[in-house]
This record gives structure tokens, C-alpha cells and sequence, in this order.
């Protein structure tokens, strides 16, 4: 673990940095030297080490690339404790439930500058406080640097690690159509899970149930879309499950767009009002995918689960070529963020698969890295697709206000 203290010239020991499994799956170990090696935090050697702090003479050492934070997931030093055997979940150990009333415990917000603003190079920036819609958002799980169940949204190293992968990469291809609203919320630990997973996740979903009620008490009648990707995406569904279908306000929902959550067909049975989205403009119903490698293992058996090509937002097995692209984008870098990109298009073919994915070609070297061992691409399920996404969203929320006239 990467200690805060001063180290001296030439004294320097190797250090590793490694990428939470549970939540990325990818560890790329690339060899550099620096030349000199000031008083560092945790978060000044990611980005030093990131820039120009990195030279071919001085103290040896290996990396994890700094990949990650381009993919909406954070990179961290390997906290030894985070990879302990976890404790018994212990209520009254949790972090202080935070309060939604105020702008503090909101990742993103359309009436504050934040990560959620971001666009990529050549898009012009909309007004979301003129947005004729509303996104809430739930965030994916991000590594955590403590051995806790649950993170405190008073952690300034989780809030920024939340804010400058999964806000800026994957929240803000929503701020074309909408105001997003991004509730942080106390994540349950993505490297843990036992016999207290439960209670940890029941956790999080109350502080989403909380947000979400101040998040409509805020919005009021106005069409909202609910995203989220990863663990956001099961809280999503929760909340659909016990606060959206089967009431007035599943009336009011565009769409939800919940990626990477398996969802089988038959879920979508026991739902009232919600159904599985089948075509690119269809309202009041959820959009689901995962990426995988064209040719990787194949899904293991499980019923039949939805899946659409967020290329061509079908739910078939024929392929949206590769000129139906619109382009992938990701910006990485922490306090010191890379230049601003145009999106890469006609990058991928994609088409649905076994087991509700979607097979993708390769996307090419800048993004192909991020592949996971078993063939996914689960860190770049917004970011593969993040211009379509994009304009898909527009769509929807045109869709449905022209339904309501």
C-alpha cells in the first residue's frame, strides 16, 4: 500500500499498482524509471506517474496503467486490507447516511460544474438546466482504499475517484438529452463478498431510495431516464422493482438504460409496466447490454436473458456494421485530465448473443487493452458505445414527448 511520506532520492522501493478485480479485471503491469521522487499522496503519484514524471533513468519500478480512470473505473494502489478476508457486516459500523437535501452528497448535479458536464472534443455543451428531461443516475462500484463494507460519501478519495471515471465517462454521454442528477451513495466494497454482501448492498439501495424520492420531489411531473452501470444498474432494477413499476410514476419514466446487470426475459414477466425496450425509440421500458469479444468463452447456461445492440438497438443476432457506429470516447486523467478527444467512429460491429451479450469486434488498440481475462469489456460498456448512447438518448426522450402532445 502507497503510504504518504517523504521518500528520498534514489531511495525510492518498487511499488505496484493494482486494479481492483472484482470491479475492472485488468492488471497491465508496464515497466518505467523516474528521476527523482518527491513527498507523495496516493492520488500525486497516480498522476505523476501518469505524465511527465516518467524517464528512463532512476529507481525501477511497475505500474498498473493508469487505463482504469479512462474507463469509468478507478485505479488504485492495492490497499493489503481491501483484500482481506471481510468482516462480519456490522451495521453499526457503516459510514453516516448522507443527505440529499443539500448539493453535498450529489456526484453530479445540472445547476453545479462538475464531471457530468463533460463532453467530447467538437460536441457542443447543452444547458441542462434548459434540458427538457432528467437523468438519475447510479454509479457503477469503484475500487475502494479502505477495508469497509460500504464507502462514506465523505471520502474525498472514493467521491473523486466516482467523479472523474464513472460521472465524466459514462453519466455525461446523458447530458445531451437531460439534467443529471447522480446521487453518491454508500457503494458496497466490489472485492468483497460473503455472508454480509447482502445486508451491504441493502445499504447502498436505501441511500438510492432516498435520492431517488428527493430527486423526484425535485423534478416534479418532468420525463426522467434511470442509468446506471454495473452494481448501478441491479440498484436500478431494485428501484424499478419496489418504486417505479406498478405506479403512477412508471408513467413518467423515458426509458431505463441499465448496463451491464443480467437480466433474464422472464424478469420483465412479473413487471406491470415495464417492459423490455425492442426497437431505437421505444419509451417506458429498460435497455440492458454487456460487451464481449467477438470469439470469447461462451455465457454459461442461464434462462434466456435480454440484450440489445446498442449499435443499432435491436435485440436480434444480425450485426449493425461498422459505419453505424457513432464513436466511442473516455477521458482519462485525474486532477489533471488528458486533452479532450473527438470521438473515434465506425470503430465496432456489434451484435446480440448468448446469454444477453453483445459481441463486439475489436475496437483497436487504444481500446482493446481494456479487455478483461474472460473476454469482456465490462469497463468500457458505456464508453465502447458512448456517441450512441448519446444520440440514442436524445431519441427516446424526443420519442416520448411527442407521445405526450
Amino acid at each position: 500500500m502507497i503510504e504518504d511520506q517523504q521518500r528520498e532520492r534514489g531511495n525510492a522501493q518498487p511499488v505496484e499498482a493494482i486494479m481492483a478485480p472484482a470491479t475492472c479485471g485488468i492488471v497491465r503491469k508496464v515497466p518505467v524509471r523516474f528521476t527523482h521522487a518527491p513527498r507523495y499522496t496516493r492520488r500525486r503519484l497516480t498522476n505523476w506517474l501518469a505524465g511527465a514524471g516518467m524517464r528512463r533513468n532512476g529507481t525501477s519500478l511497475y505500474i498498473a496503467a493508469i487505463a482504469c480512470a479512462l474507463a469509468g473505473c478507478a485505479t488504485t494502489a492495492r490497499p493489503d486490507s481491501a483484500q482481506a478476508q471481510p468482516p462480519r457486516f456490522d451495521p453499526a459500523t457503516a459510514p453516516p447516511a448522507p443527505d440529499y437535501a443539500g448539493p453535498t452528497n450529489w456526484a453530479s448535479l445540472p445547476s453545479i460544474r462538475d464531471d457530468g458536464d463533460t463532453v467530447p472534443k467538437g460536441v457542443a455543451e447543452p444547458p441542462q438546466l434548459r434540458a427538457p428531461a432528467d437523468v438519475f443516475f447510479i454509479h457503477s462500484a469503484v475500487p475502494l482504499r479502505r477495508a469497509v463494507w460500504n464507502a462514506g460519501t465523505s471520502d474525498v478519495w472514493f467521491n473523486g475517484d466516482v467523479g472523474q471515471t464513472t460521472i465524466r465517462n459514462q453519466a455525461s454521454a446523458f447530458n445531451g438529452c437531460c439534467a443529471i442528477y447522480a446521487p453518491r451513495y454508500r457503494q458496497m466494497n466490489p472485492a468483497w463478498s460473503s455472508d454480509g454482501s447482502e445486508a451491504a448492498l441493502a445499504l447502498a439501495y436505501g441511500d438510492i431510495l432516498r435520492a431517488f424520492r428527493e430527486f423526484r420531489r425535485r423534478v416534479g411531473d418532468r420525463p426522467f431516464i434511470l442509468a446506471g452501470h454495473g452494481l448501478g444498474s441491479r440498484l436500478g432494477r431494485m428501484l424499478i422493482e419496489r418504486e417505479v413499476d406498478g405506479r403512477p410514476i412508471a408513467a413518467h419514466m423515458v426509458a431505463a438504460y441499465l448496463v451491464g446487470e443480467h437480466i433474464p426475459l422472464d424478469w420483465f414477466g412479473a413487471r406491470r409496466d415495464i417492459r423490455h425496450c425492442t426497437t431505437a425509440t421505444d419509451t417506458g421500458c429498460v435497455v440492458t447490454w454487456s460487451i464481449w469479444a467477438e470469439g470469447s468463452k461462451a455465457a454459461p447456461s442461464r434462462p434466456a436473458a435480454a440484450c440489445n445492440n446498442p449499435i443499432s438497438w435491436t435485440t436480434g443476432p444480425t450485426p449493425a456494421p461498422r459505419t453505424a457506429h457513432r464513436g466511442a470516447w473516455m477521458r482519462g486523467g485525474y486532477e489533471f485530465p488528458e486533452p479532450l478527444r473527438a470521438p473515434d467512429a465506425e470503430l465496432i460491429e456489434a451484435r446480440c448473443g448468448q446469454g444477453g451479450r453483445v459481441y463486439s469486434s475489436s475496437p483497436g488498440e487504444r481500446y482493446a487493452s481494456f479487455i478483461a481475462p474472460d473476454g469482456s469489456y465490462r469497463a468500457l460498456d458505456v464508453q465502447l458505445v458512448y456517441m450512441d448512447l448519446r444520440h440514442n438518448a436524445v431519441d427516446r426522450v424526443a420519442a416520448f414527448l411527442a407521445g405526450q402532445r
